[in-house]
């Protein structure tokens, strides 16, 4: 293999080394009961289902394919099952010299006893070499890189009747048909999988596999599905972040300004040939989990030509407004389509719509929450090297801690991979040239981890005192000097926001051009502020008398007051008629330590501690 950073400085990503997150969050659903065989028609476009093992109705559970939405480009629909080199417990199946069969999808019995050779029976799939990390490696005669299809003969032998060899190239979807006319097949106990081969240590050999139908009288050059189906995951609901702080949600100028102006998806016509026009509409709701009202933002329709790919639908979520309330909540909103001239058919109903939950929590993200590959700064023995991503806050804030995807440590070849790997978080302000990382960061805090990466995943630093931050901040690491390449997880279903993510690797900070390369670090923030103003101004605000029995004065001037207890919940606002009057009447509030916030006639605010008393 070429040594990590080669990879990194021609692509920006590599590979997952591991996924730990798959064993404990993408569990398999409850195996079927009986030995039902299956009938015809069989169909799987791999939608409805959550991430993890296939449907266990028409496959087997274990095998290691990854049912997802993340991991292909343009495919025939949402879903597809991933042949990732993984298996179910996100572990690899060898080393990084090692090439052999990895995945395998098998499904249940179909009993296809009674059929013909003449009954024109066909296996039809949609396949994509590579994934949206990069292609595989191409196959060689010392590396056996493909995927191929095995049919069950009525013996109980596997025979390979299909296998697609690597040519080092990431390909588009293509669909092909497999006959099914042998009388050795047709019999009663008939079963077929897909098995891929590659190199057995991370992801980098995979293959994608969507859309099956296996069916008798099909027409192989005259193929019309009389399917509209969605294609992509549905993109954010919010237009700088993934997540933000509730509170730093509501603190905005204009809270709805903060939803994204184009959240979208896109969908394809599986009709081809000679068909009409599939006429349709679309529509998408937003709703407050988990029994909000749907409020819908968008409607529309079109006709869509037989064969029509990745057609792009979406629109604003701005004008249906998040409630402003200090509560965390869950937001779902989705798009789903309708053929005008057809009733739903149940079985393809699942790729009509898509979904996304957005939190309104604790914590900032550009992330999705899900690791494709890997991104890591140059190696180098040399000097420490560090990497930043920038956020804002709508209002000063306390940062508690950082989320992280730590994805382990490799090393050049003959290099020797030490158990733990130290790393330094850190936050620093911006104030650099032109709005860079300040040279020194304001905090650190230096944890230890494994190298391996199966003992990798998300994980969190708290640093040993809240960070107060206003305006723009940069939250990172600093790796020291060292001859590993250590990999943190990357997003690459989401965008980062432009001039967001630097690296410093030579003394300088530098932009990290490719957006669609999203790192996975979150500050974690508290919702409490200490004053950010200098002593002398805030001297001019006096609050008393403290402690009160519910009845405050504020000397000075000020342009509203909100008290919040000690979890960061707003527990009082003061109400607009009394915006700035010098008396806050608190005495509905229950009897406890709370932080006043008064914010000033510039819009920065003073934080004073308050008891109340019975």
């Amino acid at each position: 293999m070429r040594p990590a950073a080669v990879l990194a400085q021609q692509a920006g990503v590599l590979p997952l080394p591991a996924d730990p997150a798959r064993a404990a969050q993408h569990k398999a659903p409850t195996a079927r009961r009986g030995n039902v065989l299956l009938t015809l028609p069989f169909f799987e476009d791999f939608a409805g289902q959550r991430e993890g093992a296939p449907n266990p109705d028409r496959w087997e559970p274990t095998g290691g394919v990854l049912v997802n939405e993340r991991f292909s480009q343009a495919p025939p629909s949402r879903g597809i099952a991933t042949f990732d080199g993984l298996n179910t417990k996100g572990r690899s199946y060898g080393t990084t010299s090692s090439f052999s069969f990895t995945d395998t999808l098998t499904s249940h019995p179909i009993d296809l006893s009674g059929l013909r050779a003449s009954d024109r029976t066909y296996l039809s799939f949609f396949w994509q070499a590579g994934s949206i990390v990069g292609a595989p490696s191409a196959q060689s005669s010392t590396r056996p890189v493909f995927l191929q299809l095995e049919f069950l003969d009525n013996n109980e032998n596997w025979v390979v009747v299909w296998r697609k060899p690597s040519q080092g190239l990431r390909t588009d979807f293509t669909q092909r048909f497999i006959a099914v006319n042998e009388a050795r097949f047709l019999h009663a106990n008939f079963r077929f999988r897909f098995r891929s081969s590659g190199n057995q240590f991370g992801t980098r050999d995979t293959w994608n596999l969507d859309y099956l139908v296996l069916d008798r009288n099909r027409d192989t050059t005259n193929v019309s599905y009389a399917d509209v189906v969605l294609s992509r995951p549905l993109s954010s609901l919010l237009e700088r972040y993934t997540s933000m702080p509730v509170w730093q949600y509501n603190a905005a100028a204009n809270p709805a300004q903060e939803l994204n102006d184009s959240t979208f998806t896109t969908f394809n016509n599986l009709d081809a040939g000679a068909v009409p026009p599939t006429p349709f509409s679309w529509t998408g709701v937003v709703r407050l989990l988990p029994t909000g009202t749907q409020n819908q933002f968008l409607t529309g329709g079109t006709t869509l030509g037989p064969g029509t790919r990745q057609f792009y639908i979406g629109g604003p979520v701005g004008n249906n407004p998040v409630p402003i309330t200090s509560d965390p909540k869950r937001i779902e909103h989705s798009i789903y389509i309708s053929l005008l001239n057809s009733p739903a058919n149940p079985r393809t109903a699942p790729n009509d719509t898509v979904r996304r939950i957005t939190e309104l929590n604790d914590y900032f993200a550009y992330d999705d929450g899900s690791a494709e590959g890997t991104t890591l700064l140059r190696q180098s023995e040399a000097r420490a090297t560090s990497r930043a991503l920038r956020f804002a806050v709508n209002r000063p804030d306390q940062l508690r801690s950082v989320r992280f995807y730590f994805a382990g440590a490799t090393a050049a070849p003959g290099t020797a991979i030490p158990t733990n790997v130290t790393l330094t978080f850190a936050v620093w302000d911006a104030s650099g040239p032109n709005g860079l990382p300040a040279e020194q960061p304001r905090v650190t805090k230096s944890v230890t981890l494994k190298t391996d990466a199966a003992q990798g995943g998300m994980q969190e630093v708290v640093f040993d005192q809240p960070v107060p931050v206003s305006g723009n901040f940069y939250v990172g690491y600093i790796q020291p000097a060292t001859n590993l390449f250590i990999q943190f997880g990357a997003d690459l279903n989401s965008r980062q926001p432009r001039n967001a993510f630097y690296d410093n690797e030579t003394g300088v900070w530098v932009v990290f051009s490719n957006r669609d390369v999203v790192p996975m670090l979150r500050p974690v923030m508290m919702g409490t502020v200490t004053s950010t103003r200098p002593p002398k101004m805030d001297a001019s605000l006096q609050v008393y008398p403290n402690p009160s029995h519910g009845t405050v004065q504020v000397a000075g001037r000020y342009a509203r007051a909100t008290l919040v207890d000690a979890l960061g919940r707003e527990v009082w606002q003061q109400p607009a008629s009394e915006a700035g009057q010098a008396q806050l009447n608190l005495r509905a509030v229950t009897a406890g330590v709370y932080l006043l916030r008064l914010t000033l006639p510039d819009g920065s605010l003073s934080t004073h501690r308050l008891v109340l008393q019975p």
